[in-house]
């Protein structure tokens, strides 16, 4: 059994060793006086009545927390104030671990009694709503309101409960269904002024708002009811990419202090991490560009090479230590260069993904507007148009899991988590409702609920590209966008050169591209605070801005109706000023980067310390790295060994007396595409059930290794994170709180406004939920 808070664990823990000790005295075979042997059997006695009394108010069906937590005080007063018990009483005496059985079975009723009240509310919300998505017709604004209300109150009790968890896994899906549900009810609203706007009730968009709803209510409802769960479930966060390739680094630079028997045996284990290095590294290849799915399947085949040099030198009868290490940092390279190629392509995707990031849905829903007659239309029409969009939804979702894995900041990354649930519950709908506005276009209920979908994904995409950007290194990607504009300005050039035309497109793509990395920079330095940065670097900014107004002028002006060379030749030239300034800005984004965490840490050193302390920990971070004393062990801040750049080709080693072996097969990493595959098809946020995938033995063999927790006292600053040593555990539903007050502010609005002549159900005697006034 146990505990699900942090505050009945904390009663528990110095209770239970105090009863350890005492059995452990009272158990002690020593001879005593016979006056102490009395006493003893009477402390006995009493712990027996304790337990006794403690099982049976845990096996009562208790419905007041209050009450409950006074009787179980009472007891452990009388248990501490008891007087000796009379002769003749024959109390067989109990053992410390049914006291603390039957203890910590009391107190997980008071777990359960103390959010009695709160289910109860939850539960009549998740009916109401319920309730509401079956009936076809216009919700009156006073009924919202209220439901509004209610959600508003629930939010601080939900908060402390939240904080109060000792489980992270429960916190996290606590905090994300809460979120959800708060923006629910804001589509809630939102669709209800609709339905007032255009006079119908906006069937099929309600229903899957209140499902939705009702979906986060159910799972707050059964967070509350669950236990904690198993271990297994908890590590399911750490099934991503950068887990296990700082697991399978951790794991080799280990081996060097190991003797060769022991490298041996671990050998087998190196090589089970490897392979899911792999399968993680293939779920990213399979998205990303041709070019850096063959970069990245490259440098697998190169691992594997190499993998089987190490192995072939460990396992030999001839034990050579300068070999080993040799081909251990040989090893060691290529991994970080497996690494290096996914950083690239996530950053690459993250350009490609979000210089348009609504193109697809676009122009699926213009395909909704040609002059097609209704009768003629067909699903199969928007087929190639579905396929996009699910192709552009799936490298979001990549991207926005990949940037959670790479942080350490437990809000940001909560917030990531609640804009691609959004993502991932609008898309199981968006389609279905594009389809159905394409077959009936006149439909003008179907349309509007379209409308609201749309404008709520380009809601949730542009607040998910805003806090991406924040967790992005600026130099890395900066390094990325600059070679993507050099490859398509030399082939403006290659085209000049040919006399062929350059279009608008080229050009339009160039300044996409360069439009991310302006957002980008811009979210950054919002987020670091202006006053930390340089002037030089601020006017660098404003040089590649004007820049870019400069291309996007000259390609309005010049490349229309016939154009000639020197005119294409102005464009170009633009466009290599462009290159030019965000060269200039590298090296300052290089240094803005390396302080940043210095900033970041000395301008949250009050809050984060609170907040820790609050929570009973605290984060010890490393002098050299903040400028300020910290007592306690530090953090060794490990940044990666290598840049966007490659400035050297890979070299393999091998023994002087092993025959010279063939290049892996393409074939060899089959599995482990297929593998990826899977695991791509089974992401999700909103709608995760726990369960474990995978080879059992596999599992076992890596539960049974020493390395199968990651050496949390050094850790890597990856390419892709700007600030994944920043951890802050505050549990921040603040924003949600106000959204929801202004909501509420505008249907007051909206209700006193307008004259709604449409009334609640004459078979729904509610009008609004009651919730309990008292918090938790």
């Amino acid at each position: 059994m146990s505990l699900k808070t942090k505050r009945m664990k904390e009663i528990l823990d110095p209770i239970a060793a105090q009863i350890n000790k005492l059995e452990g005295i009272l158990t002690k075979n020593v001879d005593n006086p016979l006056e102490l042997e009395s006493t003893k059997c009477e402390l006995l006695k009493h712990l027996n009545l304790l337990s006794d009394k403690l099982k049976i108010v845990s096996n009562d069906e208790a419905k007041d927390y209050q009450k409950t937590k006074e009787d179980i005080t009472a007891m452990i007063e009388d248990f501490c104030c008891s007087k000796k018990i009379s002769n003749g009483e024959n109390i067989k005496a109990t053992s410390a671990s049914d006291i603390l059985d039957n203890f910590t079975s009391a107190l997980q009723l008071l777990e359960d009694l103390e959010c009695f009240e709160i289910k109860q509310q939850l539960q009549d919300a998740l009916d109401y709503v319920a309730e509401m998505g079956e009936i076809n017709e216009i919700e009156d604004f006073q009924n919202i309101k209220e439901l509004g209300i209610n959600l508003l109150e629930t939010l601080t009790p939900l908060q402390l409960y939240g904080k109060n968890l000792i489980s992270k896994l429960l916190k996290d899906k606590l905090t994300l269904y809460i979120c959800q549900l708060c923006t629910t009810f804001t589509m809630l609203a939102q669709l209800v002024e609709e339905q007032h706007n255009i006079n119908l009730p906006i069937y099929n968009t309600k229903k899957y708002i209140c499902q939705r709803a009702c979906w986060c209510l159910k799972m707050i409802i059964n967070i509350l009811d669950i236990k904690n769960p198993q271990e297994a479930e908890e590590d399911d966060e750490e099934n991503n990419f950068v887990y296990k390739m700082d697991l399978a680094l951790d794991m080799i630079s280990k081996f060097s202090g190991k003797k060769p028997d022991e490298q041996k045996i671990l050998i087998d284990d190196l090589w089970i991490a490897i392979e899911d290095v792999f399968s993680h590294a293939m779920v990213i290849a399979q998205v990303c560009q041709p070019d850096d799915f063959k970069a990245i399947t490259g440098v697998s085949q190169t691992i594997m090479s190499e993998f089987e040099n190490l192995k072939e030198q460990i396992t030999s009868s001839k034990t050579d230590e300068m070999l080993n290490s040799l081909l251990i940092n040989t090893f060691t390279d290529a991994l970080y260069r497996l690494e290096r190629k996914v950083n690239i392509s996530v950053l690459s995707l993250v350009m490609e993904v979000f210089m348009d990031p609504c193109c697809s849905l676009k122009k699926l829903v213009q395909m909704c507007g040609n002059t097609l007659a209704a009768d003629k239309r067909s699903k199969n029409d928007l087929s190639n148009a579905i396929e996009m969009f699910d192709q552009a939804t799936d490298k979001t979702m990549l991207i926005g899991l990949y940037a959670i894995s790479s942080c350490g900041d437990v809000n940001r990354v909560n917030k990531i988590k609640n804009y691609l649930a959004s993502l991932e519950s609008l898309e199981g709908e968006l389609v279905p409702a594009i389809v159905s506005f394409y077959l009936h276009p006149d439909n003008k209920e179907i349309r509007t609920g379209v409308k609201l979908l749309v404008n709520q994904w380009k809601i949730e995409i542009k607040k998910l590209h805003n806090a991406i950007n924040l967790i992005i290194d600026s130099s890395a990607y900066c390094d990325v966008v600059l070679d993507s504009l050099q490859i398509r300005v030399a082939a403006m050039n290659d085209c000049l050169d040919n006399h062929f035309v350059i279009s608008k497109i080229q050009v339009q793509e160039i300044v996409q591209r360069a439009c991310t990395l302006v957002t980008q920079v811009t979210d950054t330095v919002d987020d670091i605070g202006h006053d930390n940065i340089e002037q030089q670097t601020k006017m660098t900014i404003r040089e590649l801005k004007a820049a870019i107004f400069e291309i996007v002028a000259a390609s309005e002006k010049y490349l229309n109706g016939i154009v000639t060379e020197p005119v294409q030749l102005k464009v170009i030239k633009r466009c290599e000023l462009l290159i030019s300034v965000i060269k200039n800005l590298q090296p300052a984004l290089i240094i803005l980067m390396n302080n940043s965490h210095s900033i970041k840490s000395i301008n949250e050193k009050s809050q984060s310390h609170a907040i820790n302390y609050c929570n009973g920990s605290r984060l010890n971070v490393g002098s050299s790295i903040c400028k300020l004393p910290f007592d306690g062990k530090s953090i060794t801040y490990v940044r990666t060994p290598y840049t966007v750049k490659n400035f050297k080709p890979h070299v393999s080693i091998q023994r002087g007396d092993s025959p010279a072996k063939l290049p892996v097969n393409m074939s060899s990493l089959i599995p482990y595409i297929k593998k990826g595959y899977t695991l791509r098809n089974e992401r999700s946020i909103m709608y995760k059930t726990p369960q474990k995938t995978g080879n059992k033995k596999q599992q076992s063999t890596n539960k049974n290794s020493e390395f199968n927790s990651r050496n949390l006292s050094c850790i890597r600053q990856h390419l892709f994170s700007r600030d994944s040593i920043d951890q802050h555990d505050s549990l921040d539903l603040s924003n949600e709180s106000f959204d929801l007050t202004n909501i509420l502010e505008k249907i007051t609005g909206l209700s006193s406004s307008l004259n709604s002549t449409i009334k609640a159900p004459i078979n729904d005697p509610k009008t609004y939920i009651d919730l309990p006034k008292k918090k938790l």
